[in-house]
């Protein structure tokens, strides 16, 4: 495990940000380049199903049973209420997992990064937890 401080990755998940590739995971800070929303593992898994290609990357957490996903920075702000989940930002640490980490043990992901498209929308995935599609 690494840690990580802002100066360290990159402004943004637009410019330079990238999973880590060195270590089996990073503690990086949320509320920089993305904010993570905490999902219990069941619902979370169906709202994986739910968003299809619309879903962004998801670290899967074996050990609290619980999926984040990363969403745009400052998507707290208007998150609002969607059941169990809780939209983490500034002041939180995610630990990342490496690039090809896709499963346990420790930190994964459960949905693979991908640049481009890793971050989900964060109104899409409240009407995937609520069981829109």
């Amino acid at each position: 495990m690494t840690h990580t401080s802002p100066g360290d990755l990159g402004p943004t998940v637009g410019d330079s940000w990238s999973p880590p590739s060195h270590a089996p995971f990073t503690l990086t800070p949320v509320g920089v380049w993305w904010d993570a929303v905490r999902v219990p593992w069941g619902p979370g898994r169906r709202a994986v199903q739910r968003l299809g290609r619309a879903c962004g990357g998801v670290v899967g957490d074996p050990y609290g049973a619980w999926l984040y996903w990363l969403v745009p920075p400052r998507a707290g702000v208007e998150w609002g209420s969607a059941g169990e989940a809780v939209c983490l930002s500034v002041a939180c640490w995610l630990p990342v997992p490496a690039r090809d980490r896709t499963g346990p043990p420790g930190p994964y992901w459960a949905v693979p990064y991908e640049a481009g498209s890793a971050l989900t929308d964060p109104a899409r995935l409240r009407a995937a937890l609520r069981g829109e599609r």
